[in-house]
């Protein structure tokens, strides 16, 4: 067996025992949930961004589906196809839908993000518009913790180009209350 097939195996074991720590602890779901963590895009055409993440969110729907509202500050470098530069800080509004899986070990969701960010990169000031969507999941390591990820499209429109492609995100959340 090679060794990325080990550590795979690996990870997977050490999530689910995580999973089952959090369960055996009493974990409950709390409405109120804050964290933070990095991620990285890269588009089909050589363009490519990294950044870090801060969110805040709330439950605001609960009947087997959950709903949050997330506000999310999100700082990015970014690299355009024309090999222009960017650094950019933004403002997002995440929706996300989804719920626990059996037993309450993990939490899946799906959501959908926009928002706003300004920056500056090559000589000039830039307006950066950021939309995607995606899905994520949340692994519980505590009864009030979680180490999530996330996978999906994210699109940036920054000084009239077009930046988007695979997003993938990483972090851990601290839940309230």
């Amino acid at each position: 067996m090679s060794f990325g097939k080990k550590l795979v195996i690996l990870l997977v074991l050490s999530i689910l025992s995580l999973n089952l720590n959090a369960k055996e602890n009493g974990f409950n779901f709390k409405p109120l949930f804050s964290g933070g963590g990095v991620s990285g895009m890269v588009g089909s055409a050589g363009d490519y961004g990294f950044g870090g993440v801060g969110e805040f969110a709330f439950l605001f729907f609960e009947n087997g589906l959950q709903m949050s509202g997330h506000i999310i500050g999100r700082g990015d470098s970014i690299t355009t196809e024309a090999n222009n530069s960017y650094g950019t800080g933004s403002l997002i509004g995440k929706l996300s839908f989804g719920g626990f899986l059996p037993n309450n070990i993990m939490r899946s969701y799906a959501f959908f993000e926009g928002g706003v960010g300004f920056g500056g990169g090559n000589r000039t000031s830039a307006l950066n518009i950021i939309f995607g969507g995606g899905g994520g999941i949340d692994f519980f390591y505590y009864r009030t913790g979680s180490i999530y990820l996330e996978a999906g499209y994210l699109q940036h429109y920054i000084n009239n180009e077009l930046v988007g492609g695979i997003s993938i995100g990483i972090g851990t959340r601290g839940f309230f209350r």
